[in-house]
Order: structure tokens, then sequence, then C-alpha cells
């Protein structure tokens, strides 16, 4: 009787054990699903930037601006028959513009043919919103430098020549003048794959030798030193 009793005590014992185990269980999941609960609110301590983390990030913004904003092709112009580049635009209203062409010459009165580089900086003053995405900029202006590749051209006057004959002439570097106008296609944001924006103009220009002439010789006209070039601007930044 006695074992009988004791084996009853010891299952009910054994019983209580199980079921405080279960409740203990129970009781911290639910201690941890409330932790987890997406109610509750969480400090987040905000992230602090370290002075090299700063100077990376200032480093690779300057960067960035090295890439180009803008594809331009241009006719004529005193610097090759037809000249492709990249450009920059920058400023408050993007009325700054920085080009890098390259150009062709093709040979005409030379043995051969000859490739050409020019630096081109222009200045937007203002821009007249029209109608259904087409904007015109009435005047853009502005300066821009032009070299042609071979050993006929020279910065410095050859020996060959007598002593300042051709002095100050350079035939190495022309400085160019400019004035003209563009009308630009906005290209509205839902439709846009490689372009923002297209941009057609004309020039009109004259190189520092030409307005030499000008001043010189009396019988030279200004019609006769303008130059008249027409292009295409990509904006594809």
């Amino acid at each position: 009787m006695k074992s009988l009793i004791f084996s009853i005590v010891f299952i009910c014992m054994s019983l209580c054990s199980n079921a405080t185990g279960r409740d203990s269980l129970s009781i911290a999941d639910s201690l941890l699903y409330l932790d987890a609960s997406p109610t509750e609110n969480v400090k987040v301590d905000s992230v602090v930037m370290s002075r090299y983390d700063r100077r990376i990030h200032r480093r690779r913004e300057h960067w960035a601006e090295l890439i180009p904003t803008q594809f331009i092709m241009q006719y004529a112009g005193n610097m090759g028959l037809m000249s492709i580049g990249i450009g920059w635009d920058y400023g408050k209203h993007k009325q700054w513009e920085t080009n890098l062409m390259f150009g062709y010459l093709p040979k005409i009165s030379s043995h051969r043919g000859k490739l050409t580089m020019t630096l081109k900086e222009n200045y937007l003053p203002w821009s007249m919103y029209l109608k259904q995405g087409w904007m015109l900029e009435p005047l853009s202006c502005g300066l821009y430098l032009n070299t042609v590749f071979g050993s006929e051209f020279w910065g410095n006057q050859p020996s060959r020549y007598p002593d300042k004959y051709y002095e100050p002439l350079n035939t190495k570097v022309r400085i160019h003048v400019f004035l003209g106008q563009r009308i630009t296609k906005i290209i509205p944001a839902n439709k846009r794959k490689f372009l923002k924006s297209i941009s057609a103009f004309y020039e009109v220009s004259a190189c520092d030798l030409y307005v030499r002439l000008l001043v010189m010789e009396k019988k030279v006209r200004l019609q006769d030193i303008m130059c008249l070039s027409v292009g295409v601007k990509m904006q594809i930044l």
C-alpha cells in the first residue's frame, strides 16, 4: 500500500513539474514576442561620420563633377569640317558650359588631313520657356581656343624666317569669339532613356587673325571675317 501511495505522489509531482515548465516557457515566449513587437518604440542612435568618412565623401563628390553632362556635334566654326566632343554645365542656373572638342580638317589645299582640338567656354545669360517642352535661348556667347595638330603650325617663329618677320602671329593657336542662339526640346521625364534634352544652335564667330586683318586692311569688311557654324547639343545628365 505504501509503495502504491508513493508511486501516485511521484506521478503527481512529475505532472506538476512538467506543467510548470511549460508555463514558464510560454511566459518566456510571450515576453520575447512582446519585445519583438513592431509597435514598440525603438531608439536608434544617429550615425556619426568620422573625419575620414567626410573626406572620402567630399573626394567622391569632386570626382563625380568630372562626369560629362553633354555631347556636342558641330559643323564648321574654324575648328574643322566636323567636330565632336563632350561638355560640362554648371552655375546656379546652368548658364556656364565648358566643351572639349576634336575635329577633322580634310585635305583641300594640303597634302593630308589634319586633326584639331578646341577648348570652348559658353555663357547663356537667360532662357525663355515656350510651350510643350520647347525652350529658346536667345543669346549664347563666349570664346574658344583652337589648335591644329601638325608640324606646319608653330607657336614660336621658326628660324627659317627673318627675325620678327611674322611676329606677333602664332599659327598654332587661334582665339575665337562668337555669338549665337539655341532652341531646345526638353524630353519628358517619363520618356527619357538616354537624353534629358536636345538643342540645335548656330554661331557666328571670328578669330584673332581675322580681327587683325579687319583693323589693318581697309578693304576687309566685317562680313568677310565672320564664320557661320551649326550644331547639335545633347544633354545626357
